[in-house]
């Protein structure tokens, strides 16, 4: 019953959620020692409190938020006679979305120390795009057409199995268009590997990891240049809610968390009293 349960839950999501979810409900399952259908509360909290002992805010909060998604589902759909997980909050976290964003300088650094053209060309693209990692790996040939301008329109799946459409500057995809092969087919990747594969989500992390490193930025992700590239794009003028729109989100107010970063309007500065000057 419990695995027909959680296949049923997971029916849907995309390959990554669904390893994430799965990780995260067997580590429940196993620190509980018993069925779902004799779990309590008090189970949940006992578990919520090992997390907060062990694990990273963010870490904690994806954990429990995956497991009170499964008793919901389980509930609302009549497969378990009550939601032990309904009673439990899911922790707030810092929003930390300024520590993950680059300067244009630190950009600037990033992109031209990358020795590998191919690396170089997919950082850009990453960064022009914000696509997320696993939006980037299937990318493939099809899912760019150039535009009148010579810009190149690039569709993206993703997230939700939702489909966006984003813009590319026609520097980026003249370049792109250079690497493409005569007898290249449009379900080609646009980036194949050494074994002449697409590149997996680990391959792509490790190529902006070590190009952060080459440079002295440690910790950089594919999310960190899809922040960088849509701060950046905020900074130069750009609208938010194209921005909003490119980027895949729900509504403006998770869009408008890359403003207060930017220079201009704060509060402060409509302070009549000053410090005085020592």
């Amino acid at each position: 019953m419990e695995l027909k349960l959680i296949q049923m839950w997971l029916h849907g999501k995309s390959g990554a959620s669904r390893r994430a979810y799965l990780t995260d409900v067997h580590h429940f399952l196993d620190f509980c020692q018993k069925r779902l259908d004799s779990i309590d509360l008090a189970d949940i909290q006992n578990w919520d409190t090992f997390l907060a002992q062990k694990y990273a805010p963010s870490s904690r909060k994806r954990k429990l938020a995956a497991v009170k998604s499964l008793f919901s589902f389980a509930h609302q759909n009549k497969l378990l006679a009550d939601n032990p997980g309904a009673a439990l909050a899911t922790p707030k976290t810092k929003d930390a979305i300024s520590e993950k964003i680059l300067t244009e300088d630190e950009w600037w650094m990033l992109l031209n120390t990358e020795p590998n053209r191919q690396h170089q060309l997919m950082l850009q693209l990453l960064y022009e795009s914000r696509a997320r990692v696993s939006e980037f790996c299937n990318l493939k040939w099809k899912d760019i057409r150039e535009k009148a301008d010579l810009s190149a329109l690039v569709t993206l799946f993703g997230k939700g199995s939702k489909t966006r459409k984003v813009t590319i500057t026609p520097h980026l995809w003249q370049a792109l268009k250079g690497t493409k092969k005569n007898d290249t087919t449009g379900n080609d990747p646009i980036f194949l590997n050494l074994r002449h594969q697409a590149y997996s989500t680990v391959q792509v992390w490790r190529i902006v990891k070590n190009a952060g490193e080459r440079v002295g930025i440690y910790g950089v992700s594919p999310h960190w240049i899809r922040h960088t590239g849509a701060t950046h794009q905020l900074l130069n003028g750009s609208p938010i809610h194209l921005q909003q729109q490119e980027l895949g989100h729900s509504g403006l107010d998770i869009t408008s968390r890359y403003l207060h970063i930017l220079p201009g309007e704060y509060g402060a500065r409509y302070c009549k009293v000053q410090l005085p000057d020592s």
